[in-house]
């Protein structure tokens, strides 16, 4: 490991031991380091034998001097805004942050388990995959150059700490919001690392490089030397761009001399009486002297406990249909666009970022006149893993809705990302454009086939895919107020007839959904029984059928389409959109029976997989979609290569009710049919 140390700021004849037992030592570094040693004791005691305790022992001493010295933390209110966020996002290095929350009061000093996420403030992240931490702290550094912009200094003035394991280094993730971070210049990041064990010098020596290559300043430390983690902490503090430091253990000694038992901190050092918790009381108090005088209290706080502006749908919808008449076609990517520009007019707090794959349909959306101050989004080029990361971050952080615009296709780099998002329960939007058959020219490749039916499979999350522009701004309605996780909202480019309106009282149609459902929000569409909202509902049709087609985003024009050739051959046939399974099977059972109808044939038709349409087809159901990859080909010759079309839709319906016909009259058994080459299946 000796290779890897850099010139030490510490004279060459200083040593380790000299460092913690000098006569010269001033009262503040005597203090750290009994705090130091009361940290070690407790790993010592509670990670006897662990593979990870030389790389614990390694960055106790820095991580001890940053919570004496620097961090923003106050035990007693450990969420306050404008306290430092400190990320741990490794199950290995837990144990340190725990020791720190026993040593400062945050946790009582009996609390022998770390807290999970979600039971105390001061766990910033859950664990999770290797450099999933880093990108979501990459986000909180955004965020809070986002919120000291809008609300200045004075009310956002904290850094982000991130405790890392060398492996976070390693992963494309991680190097993908760190190239963004140096992008953005996010000077208040600051990573700490240390070699493991069995790390190879090399690569680890390759790790950093691509770090600085990036934009940000390496340093190189001993970890054991009080000078020399002093001066890297200082200089982070104001360093002009992200900052990485390398905490290399000490060439002299070996692990089990730094873990030797020591003098504990006297009680008056630890607990509320800790230069942590006295530092940060003092801090927290001076800031919220500043917030009760400052002018823009009211929306800091707002903004803080995730309450919407008033009138927000009103001015929303005005802006939004303003738009709307500038477009030349309103497909629902295009009204989904049109529909997040507005939005950042009116919610102040949005934070877009861009991928490379979904600015092209953002450039090319016109906006309303009076949004033109909408905050323009982040552009992220091809790192979407690293949007991706960094959007759960901005939503860890808090005072900001996080949004990001991909292609649809790039999902499943996104999906570690997205998972952890639904882990947390983070309310994270997502606009993916392009969906369906929409670049079909590109290849299959760039068709999605399995992605829908991942996705939905996904615990906490809600994936909408509208169908025209007025259920998009239903379904958007829908994305904002879902609480339990992401949303997703799958958009296409190409444009699909507006449903027929509602039918006027009393005009024999349905008047809308049963008592006990959600009521209907303003300005959305309603169809004959149900609206968007509700994750489906019922576009035009009658209670007792013979056929109910159910179709999502594009294909609920074909199924409108099919729906008058089956007329033509004297069947009652209803259409029913279904934009979001999640909110559809929230709705009670009255509601959904009224929509897909207790009666009759039930026919799935969408561009992708038919896993899980079983769900609402019924074990006697037809599904009409993609079960196989596509090809390269206009978007209409693959729709009539998978036979998604109106013809071919009618034609199934056709030959499943006259084979079913017979059935009602004798007790043979319903022949069952072979799967068609078409790429559709029998349910």
């Amino acid at each position: 490991m000796a290779a890897f140390l850099a010139p030490d700021p510490v004279p060459p004849s200083t040593t380790v031991a000299q460092d913690r037992t000098s006569p010269q030592m001033n009262p503040q570094d005597a203090l750290t380091l009994r705090l130091d040693r009361a940290a070690r004791q407790s790993l010592a005691a509670s990670q006897q034998g662990s593979a990870y305790l030389p790389e614990l022992a390694t960055l106790c001493l820095p991580v001890t001097m940053l919570w004496c010295r620097v961090l923003r933390h106050d035990p007693t209110a450990p969420d306050w805004p404008d306290r430092d966020r400190f990320v741990v996002p490794s199950l290995a290095l837990q144990p340190l942050l725990h020791a720190m929350l026993r040593l400062t009061g945050a946790i009582g000093a009996d609390t022998q388990a770390m807290p999970e996420y979600g039971t105390h403030p001061a766990v910033e992240v859950a664990p999770g995959p290797a450099g999933q931490g880093v990108a979501a702290a990459a986000g909180m550094a955004l965020a809070e150059q986002i919120l000291a912009r809008r609300h200045g200094r004075s009310l956002v003035n904290h850094r982000v700490w991130v405790m890392a394991r060398d492996t976070d280094l390693l992963t494309g993730v991680a190097l993908e919001a760190a190239q963004l971070a140096g992008r953005f210049g996010l000077n208040r990041l600051t990573v700490l690392v240390s070699p493991g064990s069995h790390t190879d010098p090399a690569e680890f020596s390759d790790s950093l490089a691509r770090f600085s290559a990036s934009g940000w300043s390496v340093r190189w430390v001993n970890a054991h030397s009080l000078p020399a983690v002093n001066a890297a902490l200082t200089a982070s503090t104001r360093a002009r761009k992200p900052t990485l430091i390398a905490c290399m253990p000490s060439p002299i000694g070996t692990p089990a001399d730094y873990m030797a038992p020591a003098t504990v901190a006297e009680e008056e050092q630890i607990g509320p009486w800790s230069p942590t918790a006295r530092r940060g009381a003092s801090l927290r108090r001076s800031w919220l002297r500043r917030l009760s005088r400052h002018r823009g209290r009211d929306t800091f706080e707002r903004e803080f406990a995730s309450i919407p502006p008033p009138l927000l749908t009103e001015d929303w919808l005005r802006l939004w249909r303003q738009a709307l008449h500038a477009l030349p076609a309103r497909s629902s990517q295009q009204a989904a666009l049109a529909g997040l520009r507005a939005l950042g007019a009116v919610r102040h707090e949005l934070g877009v970022l861009a991928a490379a794959s979904g600015s092209g349909a953002w450039h090319a959306t016109p906006h309303a006149p009076s949004a033109t101050h909408a905050a323009a989004p982040w552009p992220c080029g091809l790192q979407e893993h690293g949007m991706a990361g960094m959007l759960n971050g901005m939503a860890l952080h808090g005072g900001i809705l996080p949004c990001g615009v991909a292609g649809m296709i790039t999902i499943d780099r996104m999906r570690s990302a997205l998972r952890m998002a639904a882990l947390m329960r983070r309310k994270v939007l997502y606009l993916l454009t392009d969906d369906g058959l929409a670049l079909s020219d590109g290849g299959a490749g760039w068709q999605p086939v399995e992605q829908l039916a991942s996705l939905r499979a996904m615990p906490h999350l809600a994936v909408f895919r509208p169908a025209c522009a007025e259920e998009t701004f239903a379904c958007w309605q829908a994305a904002l107020d879902w609480v339990e996780g992401p949303a997703l909202l799958v958009l296409s480019p190409h444009e699909t007839p507006e449903p027929p309106p509602a039918p006027p009282p009393g005009s024999g149609g349905f008047a809308g959904p049963p008592s006990g459902t959600a009521p209907r929000p303003p300005a959305v569409l309603a169809g004959r029984f149900g609206t968007a909202a509700h994750g489906g509902y019922l576009l035009c049709g009658e209670g007792t059928r013979d056929v109910t087609l159910m179709a999502t985003g594009p294909e609920v024009g074909i199924a409108r389409h099919a729906q008058a050739l089956l007329a033509a051959h004297g069947l009652r046939v209803a259409v029913a959109s279904i934009p979001c399974w999640e909110a559809f099977s929230r709705q009670t059972p009255a509601y959904r029976m009224a929509v897909l109808g207790d009666t009759g044939l039930r026919v799935g038709i969408e561009a992708a997989n038919s896993f899980g349409w079983e769900r609402w087809l019924g074990q006697n159901g037809i599904f009409i979609g993609m079960d196989d990859f596509g090809i390269s080909a206009p978007a209409n010759a693959v729709y009539e290569r998978f036979g998604i079309t109106a013809e071919a839709v009618c034609a199934k319906v056709l030959e499943r009710l006259a084979l079913s016909t017979p059935a009602k009259e004798s007790p043979a058994p319903t022949p069952t049919l072979p799967r068609s080459r078409t790429g559709t299946r029998n349910k």
